[in-house]
């Protein structure tokens, strides 16, 4: 999905904190990048709490655009 869509997950310092929007607003960027298969979207935010906790830096969560059905 397109940056606009993304949820900005910081718990890095005393208190969790997820905000609407990409970390970063810029042309081409990408410091790396998980896929991980998940339920849902509050499944994925909190794999990106422990993440962010554990790296000491801010994660941002995107979905995958669904492909269209072949049927």
């Amino acid at each position: 999905m397109p940056p606009s869509s993304a949820i900005t997950v910081d718990n890095t310092g005393e208190s969790l904190s997820a905000v609407n929007g990409p970390f970063v607003e810029a042309p081409e960027y990408l410091g790396g990048f998980w896929v991980i298969d998940v339920a849902g979207e509050g499944t994925a935010l909190d794999w990106a709490a422990c993440t962010s906790k554990a790296l000491g830096g801010r994660i941002e969560v995107r979905a995958f655009r669904v492909p269209p059905s072949s049927d």
